[in-house]
């Protein structure tokens, strides 16, 4: 039925749609409201599906505009995507599906012809998988500066969700450190050890592997005995609080809700929010799945980095140009410090 409108699509954007519909407050349109309904039915087929609740159904968004189906995120593969449409297919009043879906089978090609480029130029195989957008880098290399230039290369494809460098560096016995992938959820709450709690406002991403290095927390004052502020009426009001956290004080996070492995008067494991570390990223650069580009801040140190790392243009990476393993680490060499 809908096979011939199965297509990409870039008119309708989710990020947009979100701006325009958040924290209005107004009572939904009767087209609206149908499109929610159409929506609640699809993601109850979806969820009906056994194979899809298990493998991709919390990977994907689905948004129904004047009855039109649009699929953004990531899948394992094409058979997850029939599942999804068939599913689709079942739901009376849709007009047409827009998929904007990215297949894990492809995205590991399109990265592996990438890094096609490096392992002619430096001799060396790299084995590539991804998984719902998530890409790991495995094989052996001469030296470090190849693996970073790896993990540089796959992070310029702007569907890459995250990159995890299992590279092994030939001679090097230490083990390369855990490597979790972490997205906190823009809007959830954050629980220190001692039970107080902020919201995630922003995410802080490393360019050169697309990962969250740590996220901007806001709530009430986290020092007890800070002052409060009097007001007009004679009542006091405490005043709310911008911080960064390092994604390494996360102990568990969920789509929902974050827990801490840090207590809230542990003020040398979190500091306040320095607006003149981070910038925003360039208007051509993808932040990946599911962000929005007002959810991204990238530390300072990377601007140079981010404004090579351009939408669809991974040949401005300087493959060639940087040979030398110091000169790799004073240039591109990322830590999770974010420069603080």
């Amino acid at each position: 039925m809908f096979s011939a409108q199965i297509q990409k699509a870039h008119e309708f954007s989710r990020c947009e749609d979100r701006n325009q519909t958040a924290g209005h407050g107004e009572p939904l349109s009767p087209d609206q409201k149908t499109d929610e309904t159409t929506r609640e039915a699809i993601l109850h087929a979806l969820w009906d599906d056994e194979i899809l609740r298990t493998m991709d159904y919390h990977e994907f968004d689905v948004h129904v505009k004047n009855r039109v189906v649009y699929l953004d995120g990531h899948i394992v593969n094409s058979s997850g995507q029939n599942r999804i449409i068939n599913a689709i297919e079942t739901i009376p009043g849709v007009l047409e599906i827009r998929n904007n879906l990215i297949l894990d089978d492809k995205l590991t090609l399109e990265v592996a012809a990438l890094l096609g480029q490096l392992e002619h130029v430096y001799r060396c195989k790299f084995f590539t998988g991804a998984s719902h957008g998530v890409v790991s880098i495995n094989g052996i290399v001469d030296k470090e500066n190849i693996k970073m230039l790896a993990e540089m290369c796959a992070a310029s494809h702007p569907n890459v969700r995250g990159v995890i460098n299992n590279l092994r560096v030939l001679g090097n016995d230490l083990q390369s450190p855990n490597q979790p992938f972490q997205q906190p959820t823009i809007g959830e709450t954050i629980y220190f050890l001692d039970g107080v709690a902020g919201v995630v406002k922003q995410v802080i991403l490393n360019p050169n592997n697309r990962r969250v290095i740590a996220m901007t927390v806001q709530g009430k004052p986290i020092d007890q005995q800070q002052e409060t502020k009097s007001l007009a009426d004679g009542t006091s009001q405490s005043q709310e609080r911008l911080i960064v956290i390092r994604m390494s004080t996360v102990r568990y996070i969920t789509r929902i809700s974050g827990f801490l492995r840090i207590g809230s008067k542990e003020r040398n494991r979190y500091l306040d929010f320095d607006p003149s570390r981070f910038i925003p990223p360039s208007n051509d650069w993808t932040p990946p799945y599911p962000y929005c580009s007002e959810d991204v801040l990238i530390p300072i140190k990377y601007k140079n980095v981010a404004d090579t790392q351009a939408e669809n243009e991974p040949q401005l990476l300087p493959f060639g140009a940087v040979l030398e393993d110091a000169s790799v680490r004073e240039q591109y060499f990322a830590t999770d410090s974010f420069g603080l």
